[in-house]
């Protein structure tokens, strides 16, 4: 019979799903990354086969089979209401998974990732804005949505709209203008309008949300305004479950995480990092710097019975060591000429 010495953790989003096997002692044995994890695009079946499939290649790469694993833990995205843990729990037993699994929403693999203990706030920023929150007894609460202030879709709507008002004169002059002309090739406003409204074209979120940062890198008010307005409303997201807690006046640490945060220089996280220190003036606010499958791995450790500070250091030290998450650090790979870091 196999041991079963390994942990697998998981992280399936809308545009990758990563898994990595570890075994009990915190050696990293194996990593792949794969597509799109989220059943609600892809269905239970199609999802469950997808994170078959990136496990299988991370238990190749390692040189082990499912039936070492004693315990995998997904942070899935669209794992939103109760009834989908079950859901994707019966699909994946389907797909012939016997170990032990636990699931939950991809929100909380930030904080798992990031705080010292594993417990704590976490606010990720990315297209989307989700909140969560683990306490030390194991208690869990998120919330948050595309629909949610605090995410990059808000941010691309304001930008369009301060350029547009800033060319039809409802709203001041701002260099974004020029930015995002020259960015989308645009002769004009007019024409950018025109484009929009005629030929419904839209301007990609991987064209507006460098211009903003960047313009409000170099202290463009209309820019600052609209960087720091999304900042405040993801400082209300921590502060409202600090508040809802009872954590004014305990060193709660608050994981600030997502591409939004980490890929964008510091305006953000600097006005996020007030507004929580306002509400919690001991509050430990953290930039991540560990990817959410950290967290999915932390917490594989942990639903295994066997974290110890000693163990999860050690994985750390492994995956640093191997470069397998620098692409999530918006990193090069390892390997890659290191000149411009």
């Amino acid at each position: 019979m196999d041991k079963r010495d390994l942990i697998v953790g998981v992280d399936g989003g809308n545009t990758k799903t990563v898994a990595m096997v570890c075994d009990l002692a915190g050696r990293a044995l194996g990593f792949a990354r794969g597509g799109c994890g989220n059943w609600e695009v892809v269905g239970e079946q199609g999802a469950a086969a997808l994170i078959t499939e990136v496990i299988e290649q991370a238990l190749a790469m390692a040189g082990r089979s499912r039936r070492e694993v004693v315990h995998a833990h997904m942070g899935l995205a669209g794992v939103d209401w109760p009834e989908d843990e079950p859901r994707m729990g019966e699909a994946l037993v389907a797909a012939g998974w016997e170990c032990e699994i636990t699931l939950e929403n991809d929100s909380f693999s930030v904080l798992r990732a990031c705080t010292p203990a594993g417990h704590g706030i976490g606010v990720t920023a990315g297209t989307g804005v989700a909140s969560a929150i683990v306490r030390p007894d194991g208690e869990k609460y998120f919330y948050g949505a595309f629909t949610d202030l605090g995410g990059g879709f808000g941010i691309d709507g304001q930008t369009l709209h301060a350029v547009i008002r800033s060319g039809d004169g409802r709203g001041p002059q701002t260099k974004l203008t020029t930015a995002l002309l020259a960015a989308t090739g645009h002769e004009s406003i007019i024409a950018l309008v025109y484009d929009l409204h005629r030929n419904h074209r839209s301007v990609s979120s991987r064209v507006i949300r460098p211009v903003v940062f960047a313009t409000a890198a170099k202290g463009d008010p209309t820019a600052v305004e609209i960087v720091t307005r999304y900042a405040r409303q993801l400082a209300l997201c921590a502060t409202n479950l600090i508040r809802r807690y009872g954590l004014d006046q305990e060193a709660v640490p608050v994981v600030a995480g997502g591409t939004l945060f980490t890929k964008t220089g510091p305006l953000l996280f600097e006005v996020f990092q007030r507004g929580v220190r306002a509400a919690a003036a001991r509050a430990q606010v953290i930039l991540a710097d560990q990817p959410p499958l950290m967290g999915a791995v932390r917490g594989a450790l942990s639903g295994s019975g066997k974290e110890s500070p000693d163990v999860w250091g050690r994985i750390k030290e492994e995956m640093a060591a191997k470069g397998w998450l620098r692409e999530d650090l918006g990193l090069q790979a390892k390997g890659e000429d290191d000149a411009e870091e």
